[in-house]
């Protein structure tokens, strides 16, 4: 589905959502009525067990998520670019199926910052790296003509070891250079980033690397989320390797609240 405007992008969400049923308690469900969204993958687990995939009814057939890896240019010849550990994102994908009935795609797509008509395929796309980057003038265009078209970009700065922020500060840096005037922001403890499926008081889990807040890049005038810059490294969380289970469970958990907020906003 292009995202030739952003009414493309808003049909393709409640696609996505259409039809997907209950399967625990209304009670704690996060605020849907309140903000109009639409009936999502289920009710918060705030505080519940991990419910398995024989827990979650079968997905309603009416959209398709996507989770797809977004290539583009990396300046530090540094082993940890943009196509690291690709097993991350499939786990995640998983998991994603295990703990909503949201219809997720396990199929594996990389979309090139460079194909503008082929990134616009994909809503919601999934960046890292670990060094310094730069990017050519038509992939800074590409990638400001897509968030304003309502794209959403997770971006997830890689930890080699357990220090360093390269990707970091310089995905800030360029957001900023390309939105002159609304500078990324930190996302705040109470944002409902954090608190729309699992709960995280205290904001954005700790993983790994230098301990900051993540930062998003909020729309002009509704306040909703563009892109956002996590600097913990979930995605080696995503791949249950590097961590305890309490911190890969974590990375997971996170990377799905990012997913529900995005499509319902």
């Amino acid at each position: 589905m292009p995202l030739d405007n952003p009414g493309d992008v808003t049909d393709w969400k409640r696609q996505v959502l259409a039809g997907v049923r209950w399967h625990l308690s209304r009670r704690e469900f996060f605020k849907a009525a309140a903000t109009g969204a639409a009936a999502l993958a289920g009710a918060s687990m705030l505080g519940r067990a991990v419910v398995g995939a024989a827990d979650t009814p079968t997905a309603v057939k009416t959209g398709t998520f996507f989770f797809p890896r977004l290539m583009f240019h990396v300046k530090d010849e540094t082993g940890d670019q943009w196509n690291l550990h690709p097993i991350g994102d499939v786990i995640l994908r998983k998991r994603l199926t295990e703990l909503t009935n949201i219809n997720v795609s396990q199929e594996a797509v990389v979309v090139k910052l460079a194909d503008l008509d082929r990134l616009c395929r994909y809503p919601f796309v999934f960046a890292t790296s670990e060094g310094y980057f730069d990017l050519p003038g038509n992939e800074e265009k590409n990638l400001k003509e897509f968030l304003n078209r309502g794209g959403f970009i997770l971006a997830d700065d890689c930890v080699l070891r357990n220090d360093g922020d390269r990707f970091f500060r310089d995905y800030i840096k360029m957001i900023n250079k390309l939105f002159a005037g609304n500078p990324m922001r930190e996302v705040p403890k109470d944002h409902e980033i954090y608190h729309c499926y699992f709960d995280f008081p205290d904001g954005i889990p700790d993983v790994r690397g230098t301990r900051l807040d993540a930062h998003g890049l909020f729309e002009k005038g509704t306040g909703r989320i563009m892109t956002y810059v996590a600097p913990v490294d979930l995605h080696c969380g995503w791949c249950c390797t590097y961590f305890a289970r309490e911190k890969n469970e974590a990375a997971i958990r996170m990377g799905i609240n990012i997913i529900i907020y995005y499509l319902t906003h």
